[in-house]
């Protein structure tokens, strides 16, 4: 079966600073160590999106000097704590010719595209996916080969997940992004943004919401409080494409324990 991993929501600061009481680098390198001993033969590392917390230029350098200590290819996403500028500074990732960062990575035969949700400005949490951005999707959508399967990567989920404090900033336009999707739907949507691990199927495409790897966003399903953080243990995910579909299994890494116990 080929394979790829799924982090998401690294949240990097610069050197020398925690976020939450916490080091970003720190939650990384076990994750790290543990692909590059147990997932070599992956095909790449997807990261969907706030690879840094502030989109300061100083974060993705340190995150650039952790990720060259890993042994498969990476492949990075913006999510809307990232900063398109600073990101290009520091990383010579694809883009579309609008400067989206938007690119196709393939597992042996299964296409995943991945796309930019972000709103590139201050204070703006939520996500969108404009007509350029749609219309490169349309594009790669109409070069796959016939019965191609694919999988379709961004960070903003665009359906409501039952955290009203996140529902509140996922993508908004999901209704034009269905659109797009009708005609040739993907196996599967891979997310981020919600720090939480949550799987279900939007309009008959099944979604996985990787849990993020510095902080987790706290289980709110009722309205009141704001945005609460806490820290639990981190994952990341292998993503397996088998001849029924992608099968995904999921290592806390932090928190594995030894690996038998005796019976």
């Amino acid at each position: 079966m080929m394979a790829f991993i799924q982090l998401t929501d690294l949240h990097f600061v610069p050197p020398g600073e925690e976020l939450f009481d916490l080091s970003p680098a720190d939650r990384l390198a076990p994750a790290i160590e543990i692909i590059n001993r147990d997932h070599r033969d992956a095909a790449f590392l997807l990261i969907t999106g706030d690879l840094v917390h502030r989109g300061e230029e100083e974060a993705y350098r340190l995150l650039s000097t952790h990720l060259a200590t890993c042994h498969i290819p990476v492949r990075l996403m913006l999510g809307n704590h990232d900063s398109r500028a600073a990101f290009r500074a520091v990383f010579n990732a694809p883009a579309d010719p609008e400067n989206f960062v938007q690119f196709v990575a393939w597992d042996g035969g299964t296409a995943v595209i991945c796309l930019d949700s972000l709103i590139d400005m201050p204070d703006r949490s939520d996500g969108f996916l404009c007509a350029a951005r749609l219309n490169w999707l349309s594009q790669r959508l109409a070069e796959l080969p016939g019965g191609c399967p694919w999988i379709l990567a961004l960070h903003h989920p665009p359906m409501m997940v039952g955290l009203p404090n996140m529902d509140r900033i996922g993508l908004g336009n999901g209704d034009a992004l269905y659109e797009v999707l009708a005609p040739n739907p993907p196996k599967m949507m891979l997310l981020g943004h919600v720090h939480r691990p949550i799987h279900g199927v939007w309009r008959g495409i099944p979604f996985h919401v990787q849990r993020g790897a510095n902080h987790q966003v706290a289980y709110q399903p009722q309205p009141g409080r704001g945005l609460m953080f806490q820290q639990e243990p981190p994952e990341f995910s292998i993503i397996s494409i088998t001849p029924d579909g992608p099968l995904i299994h999921t290592r806390a890494y932090l928190s594995e324990g030894s690996p038998f116990l005796k019976f």
